[in-house]
């Protein structure tokens, strides 16, 4: 094998071992958002409520396609290889019709977000687990009430005023209409997801990019093992 092939070689092996690893952690916060966020998943649109079974999923196709790259890299396997290579082109055709149906359902993927925001908020007071859980993103997004602060009338929790120091806090001052923040949470999610939703695309188009690579490279490394094996019957 030539050092460019063994190159090549030691390159998938690495690549796959950082993704395999990844694939790991992911699943890890799928399982840590089904465990820990049942207050929030008991308020999600029918849409939402399987994202922690789709961090799992991911994450353990992450791992098993992981492992095909490495064990086939460092054991020198055509078919392991090879399968590794298709399931890389697999998930490019898959990531290209995931991007086709979130730029097709985006705003209803939106409106669907909004929604589970509000309906937490509803909850407020009933539900003091849902009372903590808005209270936490009020903090979290800078935002106050569903729409603006005017949701709260004229007692508003100290979670609206972020402008608030913890000093202030602790002691006992209180939050005004003045002091809050004048965005409600409802929009400020909206507008997250408007900023995130093309940076994600841009990660996605990148992440497209490296795996069109690594299919390459492995075609090539599966192409040199099979050389290999031809030429060593003879």
């Amino acid at each position: 094998m030539g050092c460019g092939t063994s190159f090549v070689k030691y390159v998938l092996f690495f690549f796959n071992l950082v993704v395999a690893l990844f694939g790991l952690a992911v699943i890890g916060i799928g399982v840590a958002v089904l465990l820990n966020w049942a207050v929030i998943k008991d308020e999600l649109e029918g849409q939402l409520n399987v994202a922690p079974w789709v961090f799992i999923i991911i994450g353990a196709v992450m791992f098993v396609i992981a492992f095909f790259g490495c064990c086939g890299a460092i054991r020198e396997s055509h078919c392991m290889v090879v399968t590794y290579a298709i399931f890389l082109l697999v998930i490019i055709i898959v990531q290209v019709v995931l991007g086709v149906l979130m730029f097709t359902y985006g705003e209803s993927l939106k409106q669907g977000l909004v929604k589970s925001v509000n309906a937490v908020f509803d909850k407020r007071a009933t539900d003091p687990s849902a009372n903590l859980v808005f209270d936490n993103i009020q903090q979290q997004l800078e935002c106050c009430g569903k729409y603006s602060a005017a949701d709260y009338g004229l007692v508003l929790p100290k979670s609206c005023c972020s402008r608030l120091s913890a000093v202030g806090k602790v002691l006992g001052d209180t939050c005004t209409i003045a002091d809050a923040n004048t965005t409600g949470c409802g929009p400020r999610v909206a507008e997250l997801y408007e900023k995130w939703n093309k940076a994600i695309a841009g990660v996605a188009i990148g992440v497209a990019c490296v795996e069109i690579v690594g299919a390459l490279f492995a075609l090539c490394l599966a192409n040199s093992i099979r050389n290999m094996d031809r030429r060593s019957r003879y």
